[in-house]
């Protein structure tokens, strides 16, 4: 005989749980004790009951959807790769480099390439057949993949062994350097013949770290790249192109901040918004087929306290992991200070290691499917997101927007207000205006930081406080 324990309690609703902390208040307002808003206007409530998830029928599909199941018995669950950075300009030393790391727990390699290096000393002793590769082009993305291809071709390698992709984005980089739309169109175009054959390997991505990393909002970011996603899309339709050509050699490229349940609900949101919007090209694949590739925030970390920027780091990372990431990329926690050494880059990626063989975080597909609080937040962020993508259409789209300078206004106003509240105490940033280091020694010069108008630049979150205490006497 089974005994229900729970019966000998009343069930509460909602209403119940508020009265009930209203009335331990003792007077004090609801609203501004317990409640906030988001900078996107978004309401966070102290508490969620399952009356919340009543209207959240939709996201029933999306429970679950996070990877492909392995074809390997055996294997847990969730799977996402753990991705180390390496520049390719010295091929010897940076091949003994990717090899440490692949023994030492990495399982992708995101290689930074000009297009003029030697693959064969590069990748020696690597078998691409096993990791993932990501290839990202400091000028030419094209040059950058026909040497790969090269290199495939000479290794007689098969074109549907490999996984990864080239993490580029036309309209992101336009941001920093002066491109026209003709020649992004005319470089999307080579690449989708060039890369036709490689199944597993993505060609374009949907680039919102470019705008998380300059400062924007989580809305702005989903917003801003999704919204160019679709000036290409129908670029190359009118090109004789087909949408599923496109949509299937795609990537999400998200970067996750320090914001824990948020950023968890951004990146949920971001594949359903993904999802939501090739059913609108007629295309139909299952959201766990979509790639998303998360990378820990530059946005978030500091120069003066490094060492916290591991702890955010590791927020960051198991917030991407937990929001559904296929590959996770922890930046070295020295990155703002320029080249981060060896030890720096094995912390980095270590986090990863640890979240998964010490944490067991790969052991559940998707821990936080059904949270009220999340799943909520998920639905707000998705409803933002959507009036957003609508006024850019209204607007004339990513590119009329992007010549008239609208975006790069939008995200750096953004960017200015919290700047501003933290150089003036309004937010709190450990170790910048809380508990700073007084022995930590101080660079002899702060971050130089430059941009045109219509330029729209990577910097952080702590740069004005920094620079003013690098600059005191």
């Amino acid at each position: 005989m089974e005994i229900n324990l729970f019966e000998d309690f009343p069930g509460k609703s909602k209403e119940d749980w508020i009265n009930q902390i209203i009335k331990d208040l003792k007077g004090k307002d609801f609203e501004k004790t317990l409640t906030s808003v988001t900078e996107d206007g978004i309401k966070i409530n102290p508490i969620y009951t399952k009356e919340d998830n009543a209207s959240l029928e939709a996201l029933k599909y999306y429970r679950n959807r996070v990877n492909m199941e392995s074809s390997i018995p055996g294997l847990s669950p969730r799977i996402w790769s753990n991705v180390s950075s390496f520049d390719g300009c010295n091929e010897k030393a940076t091949n003994q480099e990717v090899l440490e790391a692949l023994v030492n727990g990495a399982d992708a390699l995101m290689l930074q390439l000009s297009g003029e290096e030697d693959f064969d000393v590069l990748l020696q002793g690597v078998k691409p057949q096993y990791i993932q590769i990501f290839l990202c082009s400091k000028e030419d993305p094209v040059k950058v993949f026909r040497q790969f291809i090269q290199w495939v071709g000479r290794n007689n390698l098969e074109k549907e062994s490999i996984h990864g992709g080239l993490i580029w984005e036309g309209f992101a980089v336009a941001l920093t350097k002066k491109k026209s739309k003709e020649e992004i169109i005319e470089i999307a175009k080579t690449l989708l013949h060039l890369g036709e054959e490689f199944v597993w390997f993505k060609l374009f991505s949907i680039d919102s770290a470019a705008y998380h990393n300059s400062g924007a909002s989580s809305v702005q970011e989903l917003a801003f790249g999704l919204s160019a996603w679709i000036d290409l899309i129908d670029a190359m339709v009118g090109e004789g192109f087909y949408p599923l050509e496109i949509i299937q050699k795609s990537m999400f490229n998200l970067a996750v901040g320090s914001d824990y349940f948020l950023e968890i609900a951004k990146i949920k949101a971001a594949r359903i918004l993904m999802h939501k919007l090739i059913q609108l090209y007629q295309v139909d694949l299952p959201a766990e087929n979509l790639f998303v590739f998360v990378q820990t925030s530059f946005w978030t970390k500091t120069l003066l306290d490094a060492d916290t920027n591991m702890l955010r780091n590791t927020t960051e990372a198991m917030a991407g992991i937990l929001g559904g990431a296929n590959a996770l990329y922890v930046l070295p926690h020295e990155i703002i200070a320029g080249n981060p050494g060896s030890l720096s880059r094995r912390m980095a990626r270590n986090i990863s290691n640890i979240l998964k063989e010490e944490s067991y975080l790969d052991r559940i597909l998707d821990p936080v499917s059904g949270s009220y609080f999340i799943e909520n937040m998920v639905i707000s962020i998705f409803e933002k997101v959507k009036e957003a993508l609508e006024r850019i259409e209204d607007r004339g789209g990513w590119w009329i927007c992007y010549e008239e300078n609208i975006i790069q206004y939008e995200i750096k106003e953004k960017r200015r207000k919290k700047m501003n509240d933290l150089l003036e105490g309004e937010k709190t940033k450990v170790g910048i205006n809380k508990y700073v280091n007084a022995k930590e020694d101080l660079p002899l010069n702060g971050f130089v930081f430059e941009e045109k108008e219509w330029e729209l630049s990577p910097c952080f979150e702590s740069m004005l406080v920094e620079n003013s205490l690098i600059q005191k006497p």
